[in-house]
């Protein structure tokens, strides 16, 4: 266990931001300036502390874990995007903030206080009156509570995109506001500054040296003594779990430097616009337990297919995915991001995360996978579960309906997990991505008869030689291309389960025959229903699937198809017919 909290600590060596050249002088300073008092006595209550607020607040009590906090609730991700507004908006309808905290007052018998961080975006400055509301809802929960609440931290050095400085002044005012003005709400921890060692590379949130620091006024303020984070955990210590989970996140998160495009050039036969790739699969995080951390750092998994198994903060990090992107020439791409089960709200976080710094690159479908495969998705309450903690998705997918030889039976669209699903779909207003199994054409017209106002795209040979006879019957039933192999299934299996270098020689090799056949199999089918067509790699599951000069070559082999087509077609399945069906 003392070699996996080293491995771990690792990681962080490159999460903190550019900026660590900051003198200890300076540093002793802002410590002082932000000095933390300790409460009276009668002030602090015995029993479990709650709190409310945003991501910020989340990555805070994270760092005051980290020190050997016990006191405050465990950190819940359902609380990402709490500004002040959110909660006030969901007085009424119990959103997905006060169900969350209501989850952990009820696994928390004994709260009396409560810790509110005012987390206030530029074009949200709420007023006295409506964060009064708030106290009202807490007051109504615990009777003779005690409320804490803070502003969020100053920053030393930039501007946060999301607060500005508006918001974090009107969080200061607040403060002064509520606790002159109300008995039971005292001034809480007055946290930072931020300075640039403390904070994320987007600006704005917590790297993990300012969760720390933070952490620390956070355990002082309310009286524990911190410890050291860097000492060595021990291994019955009962926050290490907690802890592991938490350095995976960030690890997945860690930033990478990403030198500027460079401008690619292609043949004049080739498609030179604007590209969007919509089958991008995206690993997770380990989820093995800490007590296998050692076992699988010695035995590295294999994928699904063969290969190396891509896992985030492990062997590839978002920020690689989104550089190389960015480098191999798509201007964006639907990202399938799976959501598990055993760890929803882990990923859920990693994904929110994701998108706060990489808006212009993904367009995010939730992948819900059942447990174990035994079913293709979860189900339909679960999935809205999921879709209220992160309204960050535009699709659901992708859902793979075929048989799993020895775990399962085939799905066909109409089994009866989906009706639910499909319900949730459109109160969302989400695309369907799927692959169907072999037969499933007549459960796919009833699907799409059914639900005129979900868009469904599909993919795989199972349907392929039916997708025709569909969309001169169906508006609503989308074709994504990305099955670029010719007649030579060896160039496949290459793909998905060999090595870069093999796959890089194959491709090269065969291109021009490969790209001859896929032209004379696709044209006048993509010709005869041009809106109805994407383009998509379908990577995923092996390392290499992420490499630059893959995804490079397989931009490549996308423009040199999509010139051969009609010139009034090759903007929509490049990218229009993408853009159009998500509006």
């Amino acid at each position: 266990m003392q070699k996996l909290v080293a491995v771990l600590s690792i990681f962080f060596l490159f999460y903190g931001c550019a900026s660590q050249d900051i003198s200890e002088d300076v540093e002793n300073q802002a410590t002082k300036d932000k000095e933390m008092q300790q409460p009276e006595k009668s002030e602090l209550k015995e029993g479990p502390i709650g709190y409310l607020g945003c991501s910020n607040t989340i990555q805070t009590v994270q760092g005051y874990y980290l020190v050997g906090g016990k006191k405050i609730w465990k950190p819940d991700m359902r609380y990402d995007s709490g500004s002040v507004a959110q909660w006030v908006d969901g007085i009424k309808n119990e959103n997905r903030f006060w169900k969350a905290f209501d989850d952990n007052l009820r696994e928390n018998p004994g709260t009396n206080a409560i810790w509110w961080e005012l987390c206030i975006p530029e074009e949200q400055l709420v007023s006295y009156e409506n964060a009064v509301l708030v106290l009202d809802a807490i007051r109504k929960r615990i009777p003779e509570v005690v409320i804490y609440v803070s502003g969020l931290p100053e920053y030393t050095d930039g501007i946060c995109r999301i607060t500005g400085t508006a918001g974090i002044k009107r969080g200061l005012e607040l403060v002064k506001e509520l606790s002159s003005g109300n008995n039971d709400v005292l001034p809480g921890p007055a946290l930072g500054p931020m300075t640039p060692e403390y904070t994320d590379d987007d600006g704005c949130h917590l790297a993990f040296e300012g969760k720390k620091a933070l952490g620390k006024q956070m355990a002082m303020f309310f009286g524990e003594q911190p410890i050291d984070p860097d000492v060595e955990e021990k291994e019955d210590d009962p926050e290490l779990e907690d802890n592991v989970w938490r350095q995976r996140i960030e690890a997945a998160l860690a930033p990478t430097d990403c030198p500027s495009a460079q401008k690619q050039e292609f043949p004049d036969s080739y498609y030179q616009g604007p590209l969007i790739d919509t089958h991008l699969h995206i690993p997770a995080i380990p989820d093995w337990s800490p007590e296998d951390e050692k076992k699988a750092m010695e035995d590295t998994p294999e994928g699904r297919f063969g290969g190396q198994q891509a896992l985030l903060g492990w062997n590839v990090k978002m920020s690689e995915i989104a550089c190389n992107l960015k480098h191999e020439g798509t201007m964006k791409n639907f990202a399938f991001f799976p959501v598990y089960e055993e760890i929803p709200l882990q990923l859920l976080e990693i994904w929110n995360r994701t998108m706060e710094k990489y808006p212009d690159v993904f367009t995010p479908f939730i992948m819900p996978p059942g447990p174990h495969d035994v079913t293709p998705t979860i189900d339909g309450e679960k999935l809205k579960e999921a879709l209220e903690w992160f309204p960050i998705f535009k699709g659901y997918g992708e859902i793979g309906l075929y048989e799993i030889e020895g775990v399962r039976k085939d799905f066909p669209p109409d089994s009866k997990i989906f009706q639910d699903i499909y319900t949730t779909v459109r109160n969302n207003k989400l695309a369907v991505y799927m692959h169907p199994g072999e037969g499933h054409k007549d459960n796919f017209e009833k699907v799409l008869k059914e639900n005129p106002d979900i868009n469904f795209i599909v993919h795989g040979d199972e349907i392929q030689g039916d997708i025709t006879s569909l969309m001169d019957k169906y508006p609503n039933i989308y074709y994504g291309v990305d099955a670029f192999w010719g007649d030579d299934m060896d160039l496949f299996r290459l793909f998905v389960g060999k090595s870069k270098k093999s796959y890089l020689e194959a491709m090269e090799k065969e291109f021009d025959d490969v790209l001859d056949y896929e032209i004379r199999k696709w044209k006048p089918v993509i010709e005869k229903h041009p809106d109805k067509f994407l383009w998509g790699t379908d990577r995923g599951d092996a390392v290499w699937n992420y490499d630059l000069e893959i995804g490079q070559i397989m931009v490549k082999f996308a423009r040199a198809f999509i010139g051969k087509l009609d010139t009034t077609v090759q903007d929509k399945i490049a990218h229009k017919n993408a853009e159009g069906l998500l509006k």
